[in-house]
């Protein structure tokens, strides 16, 4: 294979190629390392791809304090129903989701940032880790979490681009600490960048409801109330054993690239999103076929999107499997897995309509993932995507 001039690309996260993780967050983010050729037609062909669809931004920002071990607990089975959900508009929106978790200053953390990013299979293994423990004087840090989630992150910019903020709490925000603008301020400086903040609130806490309706209120968006433990409840479906077997498919058919972190991070990825079963195998497949995407790691996904080119890639950055193999070989072997990959979606996409069908029908109203649904089917309109 042909060495090009070497330029780095995220490795973790896709979002991390035009921001950088906020300060306040603690976990580790690898550094990319994989190489690629930097011409100017690679690069409009990617732009094009998501240029081309309506964008939408969606950053969580969750009280993690002890109260909220239920609804944390419940968001690690459903995140993946919920991403599925949220690519369901029409016409099919490109997401990213990024979460801030907040605590208060006494806790262990006062915020831990993720960064916006297509990679469902990091923002599910981001959560996965996360628990819920501390608070216990009322308040919370709302508004460091707002911060974050304001400033830190890596907005899409352009026209024709929904930016929305879901905060989710049970306890209202610190405003007497005097450490920074107050949740009121925060809510105005988002609605001045074109930033959404919807509220969910999270048990029957006075004080909170009142917080949580001035902070939509003055950022556009919506407040709601849901039960403490957030409602979630699994739905299963006739279809969920078929997608299952199709993810385990599709978790195959991955093949990470770039640095020997990079490769290690794929492999995780693929390895725990095979070990999903039922309800969120079936939204985990569901998702990547509707987004035509698997995890940033993966060189498939890489060539589909136009973010590398095979041709110029160092042959060291290449899976072990390949590194052996001609320039032809190595081409035959990519189009092979991509042509598996089309196959298993189409398949994926048939069940999805159906299965999306059954869960429209009876997922419960009151529930975290469907007060979501519906505030977004709101919102989205106003870029042209119904849901």
């Amino acid at each position: 294979m042909r060495t090009s001039h070497m330029i780095y690309i995220g490795a973790a996260l896709t979002s991390l190629m035009c921001g950088t993780l906020i300060a306040n967050s603690i976990w580790p983010i690898p550094q990319p390392q994989a190489e690629l050729a930097a011409e100017a037609p690679v690069q409009v062909a990617s732009q094009a791809r998501h240029v081309q669809r309506p964008r939408i931004d969606v950053v969580f920002v969750v009280d993690t304090t002890g109260s909220m071990s239920g609804l944390l607990e419940g968001a690690k089975q459903t995140i993946w129903s919920i991403a599925n959900r949220l690519s369901s508009g029409e016409p099919r929106p490109d997401i990213r989701v990024g979460l801030v978790a907040y605590r208060d200053i006494t806790d262990e953390y006062v915020t831990k940032s993720f960064p916006l990013t297509r990679d469902l299979d990091t923002i599910h293994g981001q959560l996965s880790q996360l628990i819920a423990a501390g608070g216990g004087d009322g308040p919370e840090h709302v508004n460091r979490g707002l911060s974050d989630a304001i400033h830190g992150m890596s907005w899409e910019e352009g026209q024709g681009v929904l930016r929305l903020v879901f905060l989710v709490g049970d306890a209202p925000p610190h405003d007497d600490y005097n450490d920074g603008p107050t949740s009121a301020e925060l809510a105005r400086t988002a609605a001045a960048k074109n930033i959404t903040i919807n509220t969910i609130r999270c048990g029957q806490m006075s004080d909170t409801e009142a917080a949580w309706r001035t902070i939509a209120s003055l950022a556009g968006g919506q407040m709601t109330t849901i039960e403490q433990d957030g409602g979630v409840q699994t739905i299963a479906s006739p279809f969920d054993d078929d997608l299952a077997a199709l993810n385990r498919a599709l978790a195959t058919s991955s093949v990470g690239w770039g640095s020997a972190t990079d490769k290690a991070n794929a492999r995780r990825k693929s390895s725990s999103r095979a070990k999903l079963s039922g309800q969120a195998a079936a939204s985990a497949a569901s998702y990547s076929a509707k987004n035509a995407y698997f995890v940033e790691e993966d060189l498939v996904t890489a060539i589909e999107e136009g973010r590398v080119d095979l041709d110029r890639v160092d042959n060291a950055a290449l899976p072990e499997a390949m590194q052996s193999m001609s320039d032809t070989e190595q081409r035959a072997y990519v189009e092979g897995l991509r042509a598996k990959r089309s196959t298993l979606n189409e398949q994926i996409l048939d069940l999805s309509k159906k299965r999306d069908a059954y869960i429209e029908d009876n997922a419960p109203a009151d529930g975290f993932d469907n007060k979501v649904v519906d505030m977004l089917r709101d919102q989205a309109a106003e870029i042209g995507v119904a849901y």
